[in-house]
């Protein structure tokens, strides 16, 4: 299940009393383990080998932090050891061995100063063939590593990577039911996704775009901008096309948000909707969501503009459409 990053206490979860390994070191850190993981007892208290670079594929590169994309299939050993690590930090994982039908994204941070310098953070998997449309199965940042923002990075990517925005892609959620603190993160996350899309537009868009004043704006257009402001018209679903969120998802986070207010006078307002037997229409009831309600709780919650994610990050298929097109020029 989900797992949350970003826990409402500053606490860790206390270990467990029937934990088989005690302490881990990851890179150059020892740290406690919270729970038992299913190691075979001939490997508990050995020394081992240290990691080389991840295998697979690298499909997203920032700034020193980068995400491989590893296929069970391909690389069993790895992906099932990597399993077995994550179920000492994560209570209801229950995959371990059955990893050919999943693929995983490592995060990864490297010293810009040395190549050879890097850090495993965290990773989350996915089905590849997901009927509920789950765009995540399991997700971790390991416990020296949490408090960075590091979640929220890999639930962004995990939205990429699931191609909503193009021709046969998906919109889907991570995995349910939802851990309580997986519930917590993820209406976080959502939230945040769409106080960035009310204030900024689609992913992707210039995280301060909204108070950057137009040089060439007139006076008649100043004079016209103190008049009462458009209106705006969308549906909760349109939304959640606009930013590869679920429907249910987005209602939830809105009320949450409590960004929403009913419409003065309230009235209903009909809309066409397509249906199987075509296009038909229906009573929606209106709502209103001003800019600077969102603004304020973005400023309440200290919401930072910048999506964790950045799209010159991805590579290959992934890649901006501009980077791919100058790419193909160049060969």
């Amino acid at each position: 299940m989900p797992s949350n990053d970003h826990p409402s206490s500053a606490h860790s979860p206390k270990p467990g009393p029937d934990r088989n390994v005690k302490s881990v070191v990851l890179g150059n850190i020892l740290f406690k383990t919270w729970f038992h993981s299913l190691y075979p007892e001939e490997l508990v208290g050995k020394d081992t080998d240290r990691l080389s670079t991840p295998p697979g594929t690298k499909v997203y590169d920032w700034r020193g932090y980068s995400v491989w994309e590893i296929d069970g299939e391909d690389w069993k050993l790895y992906t099932q050891n990597l399993s077995l690590f994550a179920k000492l930090f994560l209570d209801h994982k229950s995959v371990f061995f059955d990893v050919t039908s999943f693929l995983y994204y490592i995060l990864v941070f490297t010293n810009p100063r040395d190549q050879n310098d890097y850090y495993v953070l965290g990773y989350f998997s996915k089905e590849k063939m997901s009927w509920d449309s789950n765009n995540l199965a399991c997700i971790l940042i390991f416990p020296p590593y949490q408090h960075k923002q590091l979640g929220k990075m890999l639930m962004g990517i995990s939205y990429k990577l699931s191609a909503w925005e193009w021709e046969g892609g998906v919109i889907g959620g991570p995995e349910r039911p939802l851990s309580e603190m997986g519930r917590r993160s993820y209406l976080r996350f959502w939230e945040e996704r769409i106080a960035r899309f009310f204030l900024l537009g689609p992913p992707g868009a210039d995280p301060y775009g909204w108070r950057t004043p137009s040089s060439s704006r007139s006076t008649a257009g100043a004079k016209a901008a103190k008049k009462k402001p458009v209106r705006e018209e969308m549906t909760v679903q349109e939304i959640g096309q606009s930013i590869g969120m679920l429907v249910e998802d987005v209602i939830t986070a809105l009320k949450d948000m409590g960004i929403v207010e009913p419409d003065k006078p309230a009235k209903k307002r009909k809309r066409a909707l397509s249906s199987s037997s075509g296009v038909v229409e229906c009573d929606v009831e209106a709502a209103v969501v001003r800019k600077q309600s969102v603004l304020e709780w973005a400023k309440t919650h200290r919401v930072n503009l910048r999506d964790p994610v950045v799209e010159e990050g991805f590579l290959g298929e992934w890649a901006p459409e501009e980077e791919v097109q100058e790419a193909e020029e160049g060969d």
